[in-house]
């Protein structure tokens, strides 16, 4: 009997600790109050829109460069077929056929060029559609550019905004 009492003293010491050391208390560091997150500053944050837009339009810019050298490929890889095609007619007639597979394969890979740069400047149109977007977040979160808040304009307000009709 003494022994079950011991055990039962033991237990309950054992799952009562356990408790207390699942919520933490005390000055450590783990206070008993969960720790907030630390709100940044809206210019701060307005600023990290505005970066990040700023990085979507150099990756629009990118994509667009590189749509232009697909296009500059494909615009010599269609040139090299059509002058495939007009010395088609030059050659033996054994080797023409060869030729013309020549000059066929060139232009559709003139034409995968060009849909790859058509993709890329999709991309491209949609990167800055994202960046504006952010733009417009930043201005939003910065006052709406009303005086009040971040970055204050100096733009004079448009005549329909004064109020004068054309």
């Amino acid at each position: 009997m003494k022994n079950m009492f011991i055990g039962a003293i033991t237990l309950a010491c054992m799952t009562i600790g356990g408790a207390a050391l699942a919520c933490p208390m005390g000055n450590g560091g783990t206070g008993a109050r969960p720790t907030r997150p630390v709100v940044q500053n809206v210019s701060v944050q307005a600023s990290e829109l505005l970066e990040r837009a700023r990085r979507l339009e150099s990756a629009a810019s990118s994509h667009d460069a590189v749509a232009r050298a697909l296009e500059e490929e494909a615009a010599t890889l269609s040139n090299r077929a059509r002058i495939l095609r007009n010395q088609a007619n030059l050659v033996n007639v054994s080797e023409r056929a060869g030729v013309l597979d020549v000059a066929d394969e060139l232009a559709l890979r003139a034409a995968d060029d060009r849909s790859r740069a058509a993709e890329d400047r999709a991309q491209a149109s949609e990167l800055r559609a994202q960046a504006q977007t952010l733009r417009r977040r930043a201005v939003a979160l910065a006052g709406g550019g009303n005086g009040g808040g971040w970055r204050r304009t100096t733009a004079t307000p448009l005549p329909s905004e004064r109020g004068v009709t054309l």
